[in-house]
């Protein structure tokens, strides 16, 4: 495999063309694709050139020569340095049209298929959104400060930011008061990123130290917690060492269109944005048309996310996880709700599955997938054993998602609709859900 190389400096002027897939302007220069960051189509810029290879080049944008009428000010300051956000120069609006164009063209390039219908964009408020997120931590001798925030765009360094427009208001406001209480601990060289995770009612920070803590750090940690309005957990080595620097705290949110509160621990998977996340659920299962006698699996189902709504509806759900963990959770969760139709198993779905109890001779009339990135191409293979009708797929990556609607075409399905989700704002992640039937 051709290993990127750092490109001798060169500047040109380019005529910016298209977007691509990663929000990146698109344009030629002797006959070599070049790929933009920050560039939109239709612009003229002066653009520096920081990576090439045989077939295309990528560089940065000097200077606007001719701004396209969709850009729009960044709302963060630090836009642009900051690795976090990549899209604030295009409406919310604009964002979401070029999420669902990339969508289509995976579709038309990949499966030669469009969908029947085309579903309309979910999306909510753009900003204060993110829940879940890890950030870095440095202290800077030459500052005399200890920075918090988000990785510069490609560079390990921190970047100097006062807020987070994309965090949600109960951190990113307080960013440089974070900053104020590690910059206190005898260990504040050896912290090097905390991870969050915000609940409905709760807040947990997981602290990463390297270097044990002092009782002083202790005290100055429990002091900040108040003021904050969070708590703290510490990380010493592996997730293993995760622990709470007093008591435990137990997160959870709320689906209250089905009557359900989910928990969670702070280093299990949950989606970002709890606001899309409602949005999102409540179309699946508008999709999967669920009814009393239906039997459905889903799979990758994390710690119930989708299940346990699905169970309200139907005479059975069977929820398939990877994490024992998140099984763990997701009965835990049935169960703190109420529910007994509802079951969970722990199998990975990459490998032959064919002898478990949930499989061996088992029915599905209706079927839900949120796999990762890397798609869920073996488990689609057996589809049809199960006897499943009608699926719901849920895709973070269009590209696998394009390719598992290929095989899922030639074992007799039809692509009946899809649309993009916005679950990841001022980004170019696109979120997605389709609707299959069987012929």
């Amino acid at each position: 495999m051709a290993r990127k190389r750092k490109a001798k400096s060169k500047v040109y002027e380019l005529n910016i063309e298209s977007l691509s897939h990663e929000g990146r302007g698109i344009s030629y220069h002797h006959n070599k694709i070049i790929f933009t960051r920050g560039a939109l189509p239709g612009e003229k810029v002066i653009a520096s050139r920081s990576l090439s290879r045989a077939k295309y080049e990528e560089a940065d944008i000097v200077e606007i020569l001719q701004p396209s009428p969709d850009r729009i000010e960044p709302k963060c300051a630090v836009y642009g340095i900051c690795g976090g956000c990549s899209f604030q120069h295009l409406s919310s609006q604009d964002q979401i049209s070029a999420k669902q164009s990339w969508l289509q063209s995976a579709f038309e390039g990949q499966a030669k298929v469009l969908p029947e219908q085309w579903l309309d964009p979910l999306q909510i408020e753009s900003w204060g959104y993110r829940r879940k997120a890890r950030l870095g931590v440095r202290y800077v001798n030459k500052k005399d400060k200890l920075l918090v925030g988000f990785r510069e765009r490609k560079s390990s360094f921190i970047t100097v930011m006062e807020r987070c427009e994309v965090l949600h208001p109960l951190l990113g406001d307080n960013l440089e008061l974070l900053g104020e209480c590690l910059g206190k601990l005898s260990v504040k060289f050896h912290v090097p990123q905390i991870e969050v995770a915000i609940a409905e009612l709760d807040t947990i920070l997981i602290l990463r130290h390297l270097q044990p803590l002092t009782s002083e750090d202790e005290v100055i940690l429990q002091e900040y917690g108040k003021k904050l309005k969070i708590t703290w957990y510490t990380q010493s080595a592996g997730l293993e060492t995760v622990k709470p620097l007093n008591e435990a705290v137990s997160l959870s949110y709320s689906l209250p269109d089905h009557d359900l509160i989910m928990t969670f621990l702070p280093t299990d998977f949950t989606q970002v944005n709890f606001e899309l996340n409602q949005k999102m659920i409540n179309l699946a299962l508008e999709l999967l048309d669920l009814n009393k006698e239906d039997e459905v699996i889903d799979l990758f189902c994390g710690l119930g996310n989708f299940t346990l709504p699905i169970s309200c509806y139907v005479k059975k759900v069977v929820g398939i996880e990877g994490d024992s963990g998140l099984v763990k959770r997701a009965k835990e969760n049935a169960s703190q709700n109420d529910l007994s139709n509802a079951s969970f198993y722990k199998a990975d779905l990459f490998e032959d599955v064919s002898g478990f109890e949930w499989f061996r001779g088992k029915k599905y009339n209706k079927a839900l997938i949120d796999p990762a990135r890397n798609g869920a191409i073996e488990i689609v293979e057996l589809l049809p054993r199960l006897g499943v009708e009608r699926l719901v797929y849920v895709s973070c990556n269009p590209s696998t998602l394009a390719r598992d609607t290929s095989r899922l075409i030639d074992l007799g399905f039809t692509l009946n609709s899809a649309g993009v989700m916005d679950m990841f704002p001022q980004t170019a992640h696109v979120e997605s859900i389709a609707l299959f039937l069987k012929k």
